[in-house]
């Protein structure tokens, strides 16, 4: 038998937040037999930010308004957190009426844990990740990878799709495409300064989708069974019924207006599509069943299910292909993106979670792009709003 040594740990520094230090020492201690402690770095426990962040995310409500106190000594990762929590939706403050969440970082020989304690009182909860000091040389070499998200416009009525042209926002929804301006500068709502009808003989399926591709002499608006095109300056739109290929890098034939679903040249009914990089693909299914393909477009396994799915291929500076699919829990009101990286043929989860406002109703990524626009319904505000999705890669 081994003797198992409490080790002490100096004191976090802020009232009321002992008996959580104590808590996280003594559970370090425990997975430890006879070794000292030894002193940390902020920079040390940087790479358990991510993980730290998505269960303080997952204890809070969506876009919730947080304060962060971390020990002095912890401020990096402090920043770390704040940054994730700011590009998840959350709003970081450093007064007023906001979830307190209390944070500190300790560590020995062979594990490091970082704690946070969110709330105060009987309300309070405690959420905890760890990691061996033997996985530190490979975490120094990998990045530290995790989803951003930037809110880009809001507005009461439905919206379909969002697309930069020329520094002001098309917008398209199933009525008309809207030139916005002043968007920038943190205004969300910005200026309609002009806005073109679509014109068509469709009856629009219950979940009508659409999607925007601006091209050098203007951009493209593409429906169910309806193609558009128009020009930005001046602001002009035509629309036809037919149908065409739609602009998501895998073949297909457009969206079957009946259904809302696509097809491949084989034959393969598919809902959205993610690239991996080297011509090989990870499609959502009709029933929701996430199915990857060759660069043939063959069938080579089926994994969970997911209700959408963009690839971010060759992203941080390497070759690793990373995958964000969105779900929805049981009863739960909004939808979660989640991050996966893509190892042996297989997604392997990270870290990183996104909590929606609201319900996801698009996501599309152009291909070869290293970022995607996500359209959300948020029932509570009655509001439909646009995000920027990247993924941040720190090392």
């Amino acid at each position: 038998m081994h003797d198992v040594k409490v080790l002490s740990f100096a004191a976090v520094g802020c009232h009321g937040r002992e008996w959580w230090t104590r808590f996280a020492s003594s559970a370090l201690a425990l997975a430890t037999l006879s070794v000292p402690a030894s002193a940390q770095s902020s920079g040390t426990f940087v790479d358990l930010a991510p993980d730290l962040a998505s269960k303080i995310a997952a204890a809070l409500a969506p876009a919730a308004s947080v304060r962060l106190s971390f020990a002095k000594d912890d401020e990096r990762v402090q920043a770390e957190v704040a940054r994730l929590l700011g590009a998840s939706g959350f709003r970081v403050v450093e007064n007023g009426d906001a979830a307190v969440v209390s944070g500190s970082c300790l560590a020995n020989l062979r594990e490091r844990v970082c704690v946070a304690e969110i709330g105060r009182g009987e309300a309070r909860r405690v959420v905890m990740t760890t990691r061996l000091r033997d996985g530190d040389a490979g975490a120094s070499r990998d990045p530290v990878v995790a989803v951003e998200l930037r809110p880009l416009y809001t507005q009461r009525s439905p919206m379909l799709d969002v697309a930069d042209a020329d520094g002001r926002l098309l917008v398209l929804t199933p009525e008309a495409v809207a030139l916005i301006a002043d968007t920038d500068g943190g205004t969300l709502t910005g200026r309609a300064i002009a806005s073109q009808p679509i014109r068509t003989s469709r009856v629009w399926p219950r979940d009508l989708r659409g999607a925007l591709r601006v091209t050098a002499s203007g951009f493209e608006a593409f429906l169910p069974g309806v193609t558009c095109r128009g020009t930005s300056s001046p602001f002009t739109l035509a629309c036809a019924d037919e149908s065409e290929p739609w602009p998501i890098g895998l073949d297909n034939s457009g969206l079957t207006p009946s259904r809302n679903t696509f097809s491949t040249p084989e034959g393969l009914t598919f809902y959205e599509a993610a690239s991996l990089g080297g011509g090989r693909w990870l499609v959502v299914g009709e029933q929701g069943v996430l199915t990857f393909l060759d660069a043939r477009r063959r069938v080579t396994a089926r994994g969970d299910a997911a209700d959408h799915a963009i690839g971010f291929p060759e992203s941080c500076a390497s070759d690793a292909s990373y995958v964000v699919t969105a779900a929805r829990a049981p009863e739960a009101s909004h939808d979660t993106l989640r991050l996966s990286r893509l190892v042996n043929g297989q997604l392997v989860p990270l870290p990183s979670t996104v909590a929606l406002p609201g319900v996801l109703t698009s996501l599309w990524a152009a291909p070869g792009a290293r970022a995607a626009t996500a359209i959300v319904h948020d029932f509570n505000a009655g509001r439909y709003e646009a995000f920027h999705i990247t993924l941040s890669c720190a090392r």
